[in-house]
């Protein structure tokens, strides 16, 4: 039987009102901090936001709070991704097998006002415009702005990539804290593609990728019939562009195609905030059996492979899964959680690094879409037995770094497969069947990953 427990969420985005959600449910005095004002009164500016999908590993805690269905509501699916070359030429790549899989792009802050109400409505109550100011960290008390010092058992830093929580725990732990943040070099700024009549002006079920080597722009769509743009380009470039017209030219030359389609993207790349792309790492991610990082606190990302919400939401899994296995020890709770997710938020982090390579440079390259095209025949015809890297993350439930693990000896197995054919047609399905068998089925044994395991 759980013991109730006073507890202090320091954040009300996403993962710290799922996560407020959840305790509440259990039975837990749950109270949830936040240092800016609440966004369903004061509005979101535009231009601030990457529009974000849900996956499995976000799906999971949602539906087991009973909250999959009315998020589904607002979300937009995505069951693939269409790339456009520079000459105007369109290629698609779906993302699941036999097309049953979809993502569900979301407006982040629409979604999150959606969770706020969900926390308030089982009892949580939300004080804005309070940041954090200090922890005793011996005394179990926390100090925010515009309240009296206030006690708890437990403390969850949600409070995002800039996390006070986290800066408390650095300067407590001292040389064991490890803590940086690493910029990909590469920002990004947010433009809209509006409907037209009502209706999408492109392919409403894909993500849309514009890549162009070292810069990209990509498109999500809304259920409004509009399409979120974002342009990735190097940082350095965002100076020359302060020049309209340098920009004006940049954009005519490299996505002729949405121009039609975008009356305002020469005001609103002016207009809107520029926003900062980079990888935070944190040892570790608890403080003693008392306070737990979860979400950008602990590991924000890059967001080329749609997990950063998802991870964050995986960690709430997590947590809660302990919590039920481990009754009242938070000691356990907080190790087990420190040492399985610490290895899944790095590991994730880095296949998102990995993949923005993917999105500017190679979704263009015939040698990487015939990759692609084989995954997509290996995952139809050994459904049992193969499950491409991009399908174990966003599909499943397998940790992220045993996905990264076995992506490993996937990449082994396709580079010979891939050897010599120019059309997934021409694949040699016994040698499949062989690899499969020899070098990914036996590794799937080992780590006792079988497929009602880890199928969602």
């Amino acid at each position: 039987m759980e013991k109730p427990r006073k507890i202090i969420v320091a954040g009300a985005g996403l993962v710290g009102s799922l996560l407020a959600i959840a305790l509440k449910k259990r039975g837990h005095d749950v109270s949830i901090f936040e240092r800016r004002s609440d966004m369903r009164k004061a509005g979101t500016a535009a231009g601030k936001s990457i529009n974000l999908i849900v996956t499995a590993k976000g799906v999971k805690p949602l539906r087991d709070l009973g909250l999959w269905e009315t998020v589904r509501q607002i979300t937009s699916p995505v069951t693939g991704r269409t790339m456009h070359s520079k000459a105007g030429e369109i290629a698609y790549q779906p993302y699941g097998k036999d097309n049953t899989e979809c993502n569900h792009s979301v407006s982040r802050s629409e979604l999150n006002c959606l969770l706020m109400d969900e926390a308030e409505k089982v009892g949580v109550p939300i004080h804005f415009n309070s940041p954090l100011k200090s922890i005793d960290l011996k005394k179990k008390i926390a100090h925010f702005e515009s309240s009296a010092p206030l006690s708890y058992d437990l403390l969850f830093g949600t409070d995002g990539t800039g996390s006070a929580v986290r800066q408390t725990m650095v300067e407590a732990l001292g040389d064991k804290a490890k803590y940086g943040v690493e910029p990909l070099g590469t920002d990004y700024k947010e433009m809209h593609m509006p409907a037209k009549d009502g209706q999408y002006v492109m392919d409403e079920n894909s993500l849309h990728i514009w890549p162009r080597g070292n810069h990209m722009l990509m498109g999500l769509p809304n259920r409004d019939g509009s399409f979120t743009m974002t342009l990735y380009i190097p940082k350095t470039w965002f100076e020359d562009f302060k020049n309209p017209t340098a920009f004006k030219n940049y954009f005519e030359e490299n996505y002729q195609d949405t121009i039609p389609f975008m009356p305002d993207f020469e005001k609103e790349y002016q207009a809107n905030p520029q926003g900062f792309l980079g990888t935070v790492r944190m040892k570790p991610w608890i403080y003693e059996d008392q306070i737990a990082l979860l979400g950008d606190s602990a590991h924000a990302m890059v967001p080329f492979f749609g997990q950063g919400m998802n991870s964050g939401f995986a960690d709430v899994q997590f947590l809660l899964d302990q919590m039920t296995e481990h009754p009242n020890d938070y000691q356990t709770i907080f190790q087990n959680y420190n040492s399985v997710q610490k290895a899944a938020g790095d590991a994730i982090s880095d296949l998102a690094q990995e993949n923005f390579v993917e999105m500017c440079d190679k979704v263009g390259d015939e040698k990487f879409l015939l990759r692609k095209k084989v995954e997509h025949k290996l995952e139809n015809t050994f459904p049992e037995h193969f499950r491409s890297r991009y399908g174990l993350v966003t599909y499943t439930l397998v940790p992220y770094h045993l996905v990264k693990e076995v992506g490993a000896i996937q990449d082994e197995v396709l580079d010979e497969l891939c050897r010599g054919i120019q059309s997934p047609e021409n694949l040699d399905l016994e040698l499949a069947r062989k690899l499969i068998s020899q070098k990914i089925t036996p590794w799937f044994e080992k780590k006792s990953l079988s497929p009602e395991r880890y199928r969602f």
